[in-house]
This record gives structure tokens, C-alpha cells and sequence, in this order.
């Protein structure tokens, strides 16, 4: 090539390129604002807030089992409470009725009270059977008295 041709493609201006060998056309540029970091933001604090809400709600759901156990707790002691005062005044009732029934006591209080004597002589009845009728005694009239006396 000789300077004259390099000097005149140096000064010529460029060629358009062929509309079928154009290359894709690019979509508008525009300035990146804030919208895209909003919509982050708004997925960041929502997220926050429900976990959040899932803490709190775990949180009180354990504070409620607290209070029911507590709760039970409570009226298990009362329950065994009751049962203590129960079993001590049924210890209490079978010493004072093992004194009421003791031989010695009731011996004493025949003595003084209904004035009572021991047997002299203590006698056996014959056995009788029940199963056996007796014959039908025979009765006589009663005397007549006057309706006047």
C-alpha cells in the first residue's frame, strides 16, 4: 500500500456497517435510585419482624407452660396438704377408738357409772335348736271378772 491510499482511509470516514450485520440493540440506560434497595429493605425487615414474632410467640407459649405447671403444682400441694390433715385425724380417731373399746375402760365404766357387779357364778344355757318346732302350748280361758270391779 502506498502513503497516498493509508492517508485517504485514515481521513475517510467509516463505513455504517450493514443492517443485517448491526449488532443487538441494548435497552436504555438508566440511573439506578433507590426503588431496588427498598424492595431489599423491605424483605430484610420483614423477615426481621417475624422472626421476631416467632421468639416472642415461643417466648410466651414457655411463660404459659410455666404457669399451668406452676399451677398444678400449686394444687398438688394443697391436695397433699388435705391429705396429710386427713391422714393425721384418722390416726387421731382410731387411738381415741382403740381407748373407747379397750376391756379395762369398759369394766371401769360399768363399775362407776351403771353400778354394775361381776357375775357370782356364771351359767351355761342348753342349746337350743332352732330348726326344730315346738308343739303349741295348750293356754286355759282366763277367768271371768265382773265389768264392774
Amino acid at each position: 500500500m502506498t502513503p497516498a491510499a493509508t492517508a485517504r482511509r485514515a481521513t475517510a470516514p467509516a463505513r455504517r456497517p450493514r443492517p443485517a450485520e448491526a449488532p443487538p440493540r441494548r435497552p436504555p440506560l438508566r440511573v439506578v435510585g433507590d426503588e431496588p434497595q427498598r424492595g431489599h429493605a423491605r424483605r430484610r425487615r420483614a423477615a426481621l419482624l417475624l422472626s421476631a414474632a416467632l421468639v416472642v410467640g415461643s417466648l410466651l407459649s414457655v411463660v404459659v407452660g410455666h404457669a399451668v405447671l406452676a399451677e398444678g403444682q400449686v394444687r398438688l400441694t394443697a391436695a397433699e396438704a388435705a391429705v396429710a390433715t386427713a391422714q393425721a385425724t384418722e390416726h387421731q380417731e382410731t387411738l381415741t377408738l382403740a381407748t373407747l373399746e379397750s376391756p379395762s375402760r369398759i369394766v371401769a365404766e360399768a363399775k362407776v357409772q351403771l353400778h354394775m357387779v361381776p357375775a357370782g357364778q356364771i351359767v351355761q344355757l342348753p342349746h337350743v335348736p332352732l330348726a326344730t318346732p315346738l308343739p303349741t302350748p295348750t293356754v286355759a280361758p282366763a277367768p271371768a271378772t265382773p265389768a264392774g270391779q
